[in-house]
């Protein structure tokens, strides 16, 4: 067994004591964790009711990484080449809560979290499921999981593979004790030529590797392209109601308070200072209930009123000038579309910089703070469809956008870059085929 397999193991040993503590301090953690704990007996339960066929197993940590992988799964589904003449079924398992939100664009046969990362667990589940294919999404390598798809001679890919800057898996130390896993890996797609170097110093052998591109631009192209065809945008904006000739709409997307502060404070100091009226639409990243409430009281401290989307249908219409607050989850990527700008949040206070391609792909100006390790919001911006600002310049950054022509240009640039992105779907596929013709 390789060093990350043992470290793995250790750490799956300790989880019956770590969740008892973690249930107090973070009951998200603990929840997932006793999940993963219970996940061998019901992988293994359904596994052995499941209907004789193809398998393929995908993983991903949350919902950004399944979301990415969805384009490419559906393409290696739909295409029906399997030897037993049966499209494949999809098992979907990811290590965090938030993995349920990618479930509706995965069409899976059955979803929920992965073993915990021992030889037992990882085992069991392999056995009872019998997968033809394991997939991991993004860089999510389980090391217990990737050596027991060995034993049982699984083969294994990774698709969307990147290494972001300061990754912790790209330390030396992570190296040393992974190298082995991303040794085993049948076959690799990057999203770029340098997160393709970066494999292979993770240990990825080069006569594996392809750089197939990130499928999560093909999937932000279908949603923006079906909210407008299926009347989604419509609806957002009646329920949003008419904001005024003069007044602009900014949806900021998976915010949290840094984001949140700064943007409350840019969209009143751009008022101020005589530029544009901006129409406030809030989606924080965590619609927890705490987490809504202290939204919607930092408003009310600084003399804004904020109106909750669920509480949008007990009126006419949100009251002018009012932030709305989306307490929901599942529909941002539909909700862009409905906007003149877009903020991504995650760039101001350090929990890293949430998706940038769904707000280009609905042709908006994409609007992030400084504090981020993504190569693509790095790219969007080089090619003008992205405006990195500090929570300082953010007013006058929003005053610059009052001119329709800027705003065009930038949407137009934003949408170009998604465009110019898309095929990986395709790519990955044929990679996953020549690995596991079905």
């Amino acid at each position: 067994m390789n060093a990350g397999a043992r470290l793995s193991g250790v750490a799956a040993r300790a989880a019956p004591a770590a969740e008892v503590l973690l249930r107090r301090l973070r009951p998200d953690i603990g929840r997932a964790l006793a999940g993963r704990r219970r996940a061998a007996a019901e992988l293994a339960a359904w596994g052995r009711r499941r209907a004789p066929g193809p398998l393929v197993w995908l993983h991903g940590a949350s919902a950004g990484e399944l979301l990415g992988a969805a384009p490419a799964i559906r393409t290696l589904r739909s295409r029906g080449a399997y030897r037993s003449g049966r499209r494949a079924q999809l098992l979907v398992t990811h290590s965090s809560p938030s993995g349920r939100g990618a479930l509706p664009w995965l069409d899976s046969d059955h979803a929920g979290y992965p073993p915990l990362d021992r030889r037992r667990d990882c085992d069991a589940a392999l056995a009872a499921l019998r997968p033809g294919l394991l997939v991991f999404a993004k860089l999510d390598v389980w090391p217990g999981l990737a050596a027991a798809a060995a034993r049982a001679g699984v083969p294994t890919a990774l698709i969307n593979g990147t290494v972001r800057a300061g990754s912790r898996r790209a330390g030396p130390v992570a190296r040393r004790l992974f190298r082995q896993s991303y040794a085993r890996l049948g076959a690799v797609g990057a999203a770029s030529p340098e997160d393709a170097r970066q494999l292979v110093a993770l240990g990825v052998r080069a006569d594996r590797l392809g750089v197939t591109g990130d499928a999560a631009f093909d999937l932000a192209l279908e949603r923006a392209d079906r909210a407008r065809a299926d009347g989604s945008v419509a609806a957002f904006r009646a329920a949003l109601g008419d904001p005024g000739a003069r007044t602009l709409r900014l949806i900021a997307g998976s915010t949290w308070p840094a984001d949140e502060g700064a943007l409350l404070d840019g969209v009143a100091a751009a008022r101020r200072a005589g530029g544009p009226v901006w129409q406030l639409v809030i989606a924080p990243h965590e619609p927890t209930a705490p987490h809504i409430d202290a939204l919607v009281a930092s408003c009310a401290a600084r003399g804004e009123r904020a109106v909750r989307w669920s509480r949008l249908g007990e009126s006419t219409g949100p009251p002018a000038g009012a932030v709305i607050v989306l307490d929901e989850v599942g529909r941002l990527a539909e909700l862009y579309a409905a906007g003149d700008a877009a903020w991504v949040g995650g760039g101001l206070g350090g929990t890293g910089l949430h998706n940038v391609l769904e707000p280009a792909a609905a042709g908006l100006p994409v609007l992030f703070g400084p504090r981020h390790d993504r190569a693509d919001a790095r790219a969007l911006e080089a090619a003008g469809g992205g405006l990195g600002s500090p929570a300082g310049a953010l007013a006058d950054t929003l005053s610059r956008l009052a001119d329709p022509r800027l705003r065009e240009h930038h949407g137009r640039a934003a949408r170009a870059f998604v465009e110019a992105g898309a095929g990986a779907a395709t790519r990955t596929a044929d990679l996953l085929s020549s690995l596991w013709p079905g």
